[in-house]
């Protein structure tokens, strides 16, 4: 079940490229999370966010760079405040930030920010990796 801490951030308006409550991506979810209940800042992710229309390829080799900047973390050995980077349409380009055993925080375009099971049904064949940020 995940921690209480987890509502204020359930329900948050994507916006492509969003960085502020007002909206985010999923890279500016999992940023602010880490920042105000971890107090790890991270460097800023500038490589393109996939949109209708841009080939999920274009997105991957940015995605990708920018997860070696973090520590791999076997899956078994997650922890609360872990990040995962996803496979969507085929390329990993979509970030979720573990909060308990089995489930993450991630924000996706036509769907507010939500709490989902990463090893369920939708997203487990789709875990490309877990990352842990250590550095401050």
């Amino acid at each position: 079940m995940p921690p209480a801490w987890v509502a204020p951030y359930i329900g948050l308006p994507f916006a492509p490229g969003g960085r502020t409550r007002e909206g985010l991506d999923c890279w500016g979810l999992c940023a602010l999370v880490w920042s105000e209940q971890f107090g790890r800042d991270l460097p800023p992710y500038d490589g393109p966010a996939w949109v209708p229309g841009l080939p999920a390829g274009s997105v991957e080799a940015a995605a990708t760079a920018y997860a070696r900047r973090f520590s791999p973390v076997p899956l078994a050995e997650a922890e609360e405040g872990d990040g995962l980077l996803l496979r969507v349409l085929g390329a990993p380009i979509h970030a979720g930030l573990i909060v308990a055993p089995g489930w993450m925080l991630h924000i996706e375009r036509g769907c507010d920010s939500v709490v989902e099971r990463f090893d369920g049904p939708r997203w487990a064949r789709r875990v490309v990796g877990c990352y842990r940020w250590r550095r401050n």
